[in-house]
C-alpha cells in the first residue's frame, strides 16, 4: 500500500514550521543547519529501525513502500509528541504567574511578596562583589552583606559532585522517607567521587536538623572528617572558586582566606524563618557563603536578608550570597511539600584569620567539623586559600601547616569498635586520630600540593 501522507523528504519542513514559530531569527542558521544534518542523518535512523524489527534489506531502500509508510509514521508520531510538548509548554506557562510590566517597560516578579523589601540586583561577572542594597532607595542593607557574581562551571561542579558521591541523592528523598527529628543526627561514609586509584579513599558526612526553633524540617548536611573537608576543596577548586575568593579578599581588603567548612542545607518547608548571623565580633573577616544549588519550579525567593527591615532575594543561578559579620538573614517561608519538592543550598564558611577572631571562628557550632572549640587546627588552616599577594589559592593549595593529632583518651581502639566515632560526642573528640577526625601528618603530608597529594 503506498503511503497516504508526506513522504521523509519533507520531515525537516515540516520540523522547521513547528519550531520556526519558537525561535528567533538570531538562531535561525544554526536551526538550519540542525535540518540539514537531519535530512542525511533520519534515512540511515530510519533504515536501522526497520532492520532491528527484522524486515528484509530490500524494504529499507527509500523507494520501497514499507520504507515510506514507516517513515510516514514516525514523522505523525514525532509531530504529535512535538505537539503535545507544546501545549504542556502552554499550559505550564498559563499556570505560571508572568512579571508585571508599566507601560514605561518596568517589571515586577508576582512572586516577590509586597510584605517584603526587595534588592538591587544588577548583573554581575564572576568574582564581582556587589554590596546588598534596598532597590527603593539605594541604601545600603549591611556592609558585609552582599552578591557575587558565580564562575560559570561552580554550580555544574558542585552539583556533579554531590551527585556521583551519592550525597544529592539522599538530599533529594531523605526528607520525605526517612526525616531526622529536630536535633537528631545521621553519619554518612562515601567516596570520593575523584578518586580513581585502586584503594579509594572513605570520607564522612552527617546530617543534622536544627532545634524546633527553626520551624522548618531543615537539615544540614556537612563535611565530617578532615578527608571529606580537603575533598570538598578539591571540587571547589575544580569549580573555579578562586575568583569568588579573590573578589570577596578585595572587595573587603583583606589580608587572606581560608575555606572552613563546605556543606549543603536543604529543606521543604519553612513556616518561620529564624534570622540569626553567622559570624559577630569578627571584624568584618569571616562569612558564609549561600549558593542555590536546586529549587523547586514553583518556588519563589528564598532568602530573607534585614536591618531595620526585611527583604527578600533569589540565590541567582549566576551569583551567590554573602552575609558576613553581623548580617541578619534566615529562610523565606516556603512549602514545596505537595509536589515533593527540595530546595537545596551550598554553604561555605570563610575566613580570614587573625588572633583577635580564632577564638570566635573556633567556636562556631552550625557544623560538626570542625570540631567546636579546636582553635589549632583552625589556626593550622589560616591563609591557606588566598593571599593579597597572590601566592596562595585552591587550585595551587599546599594544605594546612603542621599539627599535632593525637588522642586524648585512653581505649580509644575499643571506642572505634564499638561504632562511638560516629556521633557528636565525647568519644569522638577525644579519639581525633584513631577516629581519623584528622590525619596524623605523615598521611597528610603538610606542605604537599593537594592536587599531586589526591591526584585530582
Amino acid at each position: 500500500m503506498k503511503p497516504t501522507a508526506a513522504p521523509l523528504l519533507l520531515i525537516p519542513s515540516l520540523f522547521a514550521t513547528i519550531v520556526s514559530a519558537q525561535t528567533s531569527s538570531v538562531t535561525s542558521d544554526k536551526l538550519q543547519q540542525a535540518l540539514n544534518h537531519y535530512t542525511v542523518e533520519s534515512s540511515s535512523l530510519i533504515k536501522r529501525a526497520l532492520l532491528s524489527a527484522g524486515f528484509h534489506p530490500d524494504e529499507t531502500l527509500e523507494i520501497d513502500d514499507t520504507y515510506l509508510d514507516f517513515a510516514t509514521r514516525a514523522l505523525t508520531a514525532e509531530k504529535r509528541r512535538i505537539e503535545a510538548l507544546l501545549d504542556t509548554k502552554q499550559q505550564y506557562e498559563n499556570q505560571t504567574p508572568q512579571p508585571v510590566c508599566t507601560a514605561e517597560g518596568t517589571c515586577t516578579d508576582p512572586k516577590l511578596s509586597s510584605e517584603f523589601g526587595h534588592f538591587l540586583t544588577p548583573p554581575l561577572q564572576p568574582g564581582e562583589v556587589d554590596i546588598l542594597r534596598w532597590d527603593d532607595d539605594h541604601s545600603i542593607v549591611h556592609p558585609y552583606g552582599a552578591r557575587v557574581g558565580l564562575p560559570d562551571k561552580f554550580r555544574s561542579t558542585l552539583i556533579d559532585y554531590a551527585q556521583r558521591m551519592g550525597l544529592l541523592d539522599i538530599m533529594q528523598t531523605m526528607l520525605y522517607t526517612d526525616p531526622l527529628p529536630p536535633d537528631g543526627g545521621k553519619w554518612f561514609t562515601f567516596q570520593s567521587p575523584y578518586d580513581e586509584g585502586e584503594i579509594k579513599r572513605n570520607i564522612t558526612w552527617n546530617v543534622e536538623r536544627p532545634a524546633k526553633k527553626w520551624k522548618s524540617d531543615m537539615h544540614w548536611f556537612n563535611v565530617a572528617d578532615e578527608m571529606a573537608h580537603e575533598d570538598a576543596l578539591r571540587a571547589l577548586a575544580k569549580g573555579g572558586f578562586d575568583e569568588v575568593l579573590q573578589g570577596i579578599g578585595e572587595k573587603f581588603n583583606l589580608d587572606t582566606l581560608y575555606v572552613d567548612s563546605v556543606g549543603f542545607v536543604a529543606v521543604t518547608n519553612c513556616e518561620r524563618g529564624f534570622i540569626h548571623t553567622d559570624w559577630d565580633d569578627v571584624d568584618g573577616r569571616a562569612f558564609n557563603f549561600l549558593v542555590g544549588i536546586q529549587s523547586p519550579d514553583d518556588a519563589g525567593p528564598e532568602l530573607v536578608v534585614e536591618n531595620k527591615r526585611k527583604g527578600e532575594v533569589y540565590y541567582g543561578e549566576d551569583y551567590g550570597m554573602l552575609v558576613g559579620d553581623g548580617t541578619r538573614h534566615g529562610t523565606r517561608e516556603c512549602d514545596h511539600r505537595a509536589n515533593k519538592g527540595v530546595r537545596i543550598t551550598a554553604s561555605i564558611y570563610l575566613a580570614d584569620l587573625t588572633k583577635e577572631n580564632l577564638s570566635v571562628a573556633a567556636g562556631d557550632t552550625t557544623s560538626i567539623f570542625p570540631p567546636t572549640g579546636d582553635e589549632e587546627w583552625i589556626w593550622a588552616q589560616r591563609g591557606r586559600h588566598w593571599s593579597k599577594d597572590g601566592k596562595r589559592s585552591l587550585v595551587n593549595d599546599i594544605g594546612r601547616k603542621k599539627l599535632n593529632v593525637k588522642d586524648e583518651l585512653k581505649d580509644c581502639e575499643k571506642i572505634t569498635q564499638n561504632g562511638e566515632c560516629a556521633g557528636n560526642t565525647r568519644e569522638r573528640s577525644g579519639c581525633l586520630q584513631t577516629c581519623r577526625i584528622y590525619l596524623h601528618d605523615d598521611e597528610y603530608k603538610p606542605g604537599e600540593k593537594r592536587s599531586d597529594f589526591f591526584g585530582y
